[in-house]
């Protein structure tokens, strides 16, 4: 038998306070409907998936091993009904359901934590989900619809089909190192100077280059890298604005580097192309855009 429209959730409803009440007459009146018509609606249920719902007797009406099927599925049903007209309800505001983006390691230690806090303060029952990569390896999540939009550096995201990219701001990049380092007191130094100390960064070192040669850690948690290179001899190219506490409590310095150039980094927002945002992705968008201005102002 074909079945036609999705399964009726009137009628569910109907079959599961059958169920509750162990009887027709009381599962009406429960519902506000009369007990002809709520016969009606089980049976019409019973007919078109050619089961039998509930034994009735002098004992009252009992399910049937088919009824307790589907009255366990219908509860489910219901329930995941109900969750979603509340989540709609409040959607307009941002507050519904979740929002899923993935952000770059930097971003993650400069802007996750207040970003959390301003996005559960602002919208409370929201769930947030996050996936810390390089962000050009989080544009299959991205395609794949996992995540709603990325967070971080631009490293040529504008240029991958499907996406569409927003500049938001930049961010000046430098070369850190522990205030005791052998560099620290050399003035100004070159790239070839750095060779000669392992690395710290989130990503991995280009193939063929020569940097890391001298050891590497490659780790896309900014705190560790932090802690790694006030405890060790590693170069890390950081935002002063991440290090900004031990760089004025004289725990990091920012080497000059005489062939390297000034080095800024443009913090992008990316999104899937013709997608539409969900309030909650536009609130996020917007707080990392104040964090970046008051960054810039300070």
């Amino acid at each position: 038998m074909p079945y036609g429209n999705a399964m009726d959730l009137t009628r569910l409803r109907h079959i599961v306070a059958v169920a509750r009440n162990q009887s027709f007459s009381r599962a009406a009146e429960e519902e506000g409907i009369t007990q002809p018509a709520l016969s009606r609606s089980v049976a019409a249920f019973e007919a078109r998936h050619d089961v039998v719902l509930f034994d009735r007797g002098r004992g009252g009406v009992h399910p049937t091993a088919a009824g307790l099927l589907v009255i366990d599925q219908a509860k489910k049903l219901l329930a995941a009904a109900g969750d979603l007209e509340r989540s709609l309800r409040r959607y307009p505001g941002g507050q519904a359901g979740r929002i899923a983006f993935g952000i770059g390691p930097l971003l993650t230690g400069l802007f996750l934590p207040r970003l959390t806090r301003s996005l559960l303060q602002a919208y409370p029952g929201l769930q947030i989900f996050t996936l810390t990569r390089a962000p050009d390896q989080l544009v299959a999540e991205l395609l794949g619809d996992r995540i709603e939009m990325i967070l971080g550096n631009n490293w040529n995201l504008g240029r991958m089909p499907g996406t569409e990219l927003e500049k938001i701001g930049r961010l000046e990049i430098g070369v850190m190192v522990r205030a005791d380092h052998p560099l620290a007191h050399a003035g100004r130094v070159t790239l070839d100077d750095l060779e000669n100390y392992p690395v710290a960064s989130a990503v991995e070192p280009t193939p063929g280059s020569s940097i890391g040669n001298a050891g590497s850690l490659v780790c896309d948690n900014f705190h560790v890298l932090r802690e790694t290179v006030l405890q060790t001899d590693c170069v890390w190219m950081s935002s002063p604005a991440f290090l900004r506490e031990d760089l004025g409590a004289g725990r990091m310095i920012q080497l000059d580097v005489s062939d390297l150039p000034a080095t800024s980094s443009d913090i992008c927002l990316v999104f899937k192309r013709g997608r539409t945002r969900s309030p909650a992705a536009v609130a996020a968008a917007e707080e990392v855009r104040k964090m970046i201005e008051e960054l810039a102002a300070s």
